[in-house]
């Protein structure tokens, strides 16, 4: 029998990475997508260390031609993990258009495309994983992280739809919506001064993540929020007294 094949984007480091340990440790074989060559066969080689063989795609999939050739590369994968993403925070008018353009189609469009590529041959098949890694933005009011909130909100909304439309097929899918996650997503983004502000508590692991992710395709759970404490708080995070609180708290000083 051969083995099954994980692809995962975003897996040069952080949550993308993460899911590769932990595909590569359960037996699959890997395709690894992300734009940093170097830290990408970093990766490769730790997961050929646990026994899996492994493929790299550098695509940049803020462009569609970097979604055509991942689709390329791996067109019939068993499971997908959507994973890459930037931050773009800043109030409204002061990003260049064209920089939010890119993170828009990143996390929103580009994800969808391809997904729009990869889930026909899981249907047909009648099995296959995807798991969507959007973030808790997508459920609560964001200021000053307007556009990013929004691209979220598509992939959210996406992926609850593809959920509803795949199931009779054998195709899971888990939507995960992380807060706080120590990775180097917001040192990238210049918002480096949130690992000292933001208390301890409200940050979370990406190996939390992946087994919340695990998690929620075993319970079939389309929208799963990673961490006790967020799933705790949620209900009251779009309250004028948490919003509040938040902005004191990710504020620059």
């Amino acid at each position: 029998m051969s083995r099954h094949t994980a692809l995962i984007t975003g897996a040069s480091s952080g949550i993308g990475k993460a899911f590769a340990q932990y595909y590569a440790a359960t037996g699959f074989d890997l395709v690894l997508v992300g734009r940093d060559v170097e830290q990408l066969n970093v990766v490769r080689d730790e997961v050929v260390a646990i026994g899996a063989s492994c493929k790299i795609c550098i695509a940049d999939l803020s462009e569609s031609d970097g979604v055509a050739s991942v689709l390329e590369l791996c067109p019939r994968p068993d499971v997908v993990v959507a994973n890459a993403g930037v931050t773009v925070a800043g109030r409204v008018g002061t990003r260049e258009w064209a920089q939010l353009e890119q993170m828009s189609y990143l996390l929103g469009v580009g994800v969808a495309q391809l997904l729009e590529g990869l889930v026909p041959a899981m249907t047909q098949r009648g099995s296959g994983d995807i798991l969507i890694v959007s973030s808790i933005a997508s459920l609560i009011t964001m200021p000053n992280s307007a556009m990013y909130a929004a691209s979220k909100s598509f992939v959210t909304a996406y992926g609850r739809s593809l959920a509803a439309e795949t199931e009779r097929f054998g195709v899971r899918v888990c939507v995960l919506c992380p807060g706080y996650v120590h990775t180097n997503l917001h040192e990238r983004a210049g918002l480096s001064h949130l690992e000292k502000q933001v208390p301890g508590w409200m940050w979370i692991s990406s190996d939390t993540v992946v087994q919340a992710g695990i998690k929620g395709l075993r319970r079939k759970k389309i929208v799963v929020v990673p961490g006790r404490v967020y799933r705790s708080v949620r209900p009251f995070m779009n309250s004028r007294a948490a919003q509040r609180i938040w902005r004191q708290l990710t504020k620059r000083h």
